[in-house]
């Protein structure tokens, strides 16, 4: 009979494979033994780290070494242990640190530089010292002692981003005493293809995990913001965490379907479920066939009418996956996610180089960065921002960056002086008035004589665009015409705007609706204003993406659809089986209709009766 359970889904796509378990109590076992001060040599010698199924060891120190009596060890001696270990771990995350940015990304990276900068912190490195110096204890029994319990402070905190950050602290902490016992560490692999389950998952060991064996990852803890799950998005890894009975209720070699985009999973399924999910996961691959062969067509419907296509990224490594899915560009570069999960902002430097990263890879193509649109449901712990009541019509985008001028003069100057390395224009999150754009306009102008006399290269001017996403911008659209050179409606938010839903709340689901007359209305309202005025017009965001909603953008001549990579080969398919004759006809009947449900069934009717690959 088909067990369910519910996980959260932290890295999509759907898997079938047989479960591989990684059970770490031995490791757990070896940690409480180390910091138990009453127990003897020969205690500790009786638990021997058992090799998990999965191959990943599970040693967090080495049983063959004799853990001294408190009280019989030289704290001197221990000191220099404890120096050479840091050493180590500090060459080791340098190297960590260097691969992951060849394989994932210059942020993916970042996560084991924040292990670097964990090293480095005296209330780490003191609280070990302390232990070794004042009660006698020998180097691995302090490490265990002091990581133990900075980590369980971590986990009594009510911030979530921060809870995550005890997985970061263990993992740092089971470096060192991998290092203080000579112990080879993590190995990478299994020992066969499967599924790995496991308690939980630190930074390290999802760096190692071989893709060539792991079909997807499934843990008992952690959640969707912690840096395992950062990792295993970035690496590929269908993973889905947080699945609170997964150990307990799966053996070795049971089959188990994963689904990472939904956070469900289906242990032992029954022959039908197995048959059907079989079936969908080979049709999803003949359709993904099928649609890649349209990467290099372009997007452009039977009679002539061509819309770019571009990607919306969050990362510079995420470059070669658009270009692959046939994107034309970038249409939006998120950068907020280079300050999310880290205790300090990125400088300008570390700015500088992710922009120049990204633009180098798409030259010549545009790549269009949005700047940083924090705040809403958009939280960045190292600038501990005040709780809103509510916080979607509070300090975000555009008004949180004036309000923090020396950040956003430090994305500015970095992205200015990245300009020269490819074809850049800069998009601004959430504007209401012209006066948000001409602070802006003003600010960039300061920037640049600042770099000109600093003798640094900066252009005479870079494009730069409107988010419409509120009902002022849009309202405004004429006004803002005057000081934008190009828009982006951002449909996301103003869908909630519009229609007074939340788009995260549960409360708020039914009423949230991208399809509603409201929206679509408004939205032709903007594209006709735009186009009056001579702008590129872009829409970005989930509607953006959908292949219905795809003619409705033909019949309203919008220029651009940025979306997530893998959503492009969809929408281009669904562009080159229409015509923009049809397509305005379609528009037209459309915006006749008075209610979503409808909108939504004459769509549906429209993409049936258009040949499509998917």
């Amino acid at each position: 009979m088909t067990t369910r359970i519910r996980g959260i889904g932290v890295a999509p796509g759907v898997v079938i494979g047989q479960v591989v378990i990684r059970r770490s109590e031995a490791a757990a076992e070896v940690a409480e033994l180390a910091c138990d001060r009453s127990l003897t040599v020969a205690a500790l010698k009786l638990t021997e780290p058992r090799a998990s199924a999965s191959g990943l060891s599970a040693r967090s120190a080495s049983t063959s070494t004799a853990v001294p009596e408190p009280g019989s060890v030289s704290p001197e001696v221990e000191r220099g242990r404890l120096a050479s270990a840091v050493e180590s771990t500090r060459g080791q995350l340098r190297d960590l640190a260097e691969t992951v940015a060849a394989r994932a990304g210059v942020a993916e990276a970042n996560i084991f530089k924040a292990h670097l900068a964990l090293l480095d912190d005296p209330l780490l490195i003191g609280e070990i010292t302390r232990h070794i110096e004042r009660e006698c204890l020998s180097a691995p029994q302090a490490v265990s002692r002091a990581t133990s319990s900075i980590a369980e402070r971590f986990d009594a905190l009510e911030d979530a981003y921060l809870r995550e950050r005890a997985v970061d602290v263990r993992d740092l902490g089971q470096r060192l005493l991998q290092n203080l016992s000579a112990s080879s560490g993590l190995e990478a692999g299994t020992p066969r293809a499967g599924i790995l389950v496991s308690r939980n998952l630190t930074p390290s060991e999802t760096v190692l995990l071989d893709p060539q064996r792991i079909l997807a990852v499934v843990t008992e803890e952690g959640g969707g913001t912690g840096h395992a799950a950062i990792l295993a998005r970035a690496l590929n890894f269908v993973a889905v965490f947080g699945a609170k009975s997964i150990l307990s209720e799966a053996a070795d070699g049971d089959w188990l379907i994963v689904n990472g985009s939904s956070g469900e999973l289906l242990l032992r399924p029954d022959a039908d479920t197995l048959d059907s999910y079989r079936r969908r996961v080979e049709a999803e691959r003949l359709a993904y066939e099928r649609l890649a062969a349209l990467r290099d067509l372009p997007a452009v419907t039977l009679d002539g009418f061509r819309i770019a296509l571009a990607a919306n990224v969050a990362k510079p490594s995420e470059a070669g996956q658009s270009l692959a899915a046939g994107a034309e560009g970038i249409g939006v570069f998120r950068t907020e996610y280079l300050f999310v999960n880290r205790a300090a902002p990125p400088g300008e430097e570390e700015q500088c180089n992710a922009y120049r990263e990204l633009l180098s890879r798409m030259a010549p193509r545009r790549v269009v960065v949005r700047t940083m649109d924090i705040g809403g449901d958009k939280e960045v712990a190292c600038w501990h921002l005040p709780e809103e009541s509510n916080p979607a019509l509070g300090m975000r985008g555009i008004r949180l960056s004036l309000a923090r001028e020396d950040d956003f003069r430090c994305q500015l100057r970095a992205l200015t002086r990245a300009a020269s390395a490819g074809n850049l224009a800069i998009l601004l999150p959430m504007i209401i008035d012209i006066t948000e754009v001409r602070r802006t306009k003003a600010l960039l102008e300061r920037i640049r004589l600042e770099l000109v006399a600093e003798g640094l290269p900066a252009p005479d001017h870079i494009p730069l665009g409107v988010m419409v996403e509120t009902p002022a911008a849009a309202i405004l659209l004429e006004d803002l015409a005057g000081e934008a050179d190009f828009f982006s409606i951002g449909t996301n938010d103003l869908v909630q705007y519009v229609l007074a839903a939340d788009r995260s709340g549960d409360s708020s689901a039914g009423r949230y609706q991208p399809f509603h007359p409201a929206v679509l209305r408004l939205m032709r309202q903007v594209a006709r204003t735009a186009s009056a005025r001579g702008k590129h017009i872009a829409v970005c965001g989930e509607m953006a993406a959908d292949p219905l909603a795809a003619p409705l953008f033909v019949g309203m001549a919008i220029d651009e659809l940025s979306m997530s990579p893998p959503a492009i080969p969809a929408v281009k398919d669904a562009i080159r089986n229409t015509t923009k004759t049809a397509a305005d006809a379609l528009l037209d009947d459309v915006l006749k209709l008075r209610i979503a449900a409808e909108i939504i069934e004459r769509l549906q009717e429209f993409h049936k009766n258009t040949g499509h690959a998917g």
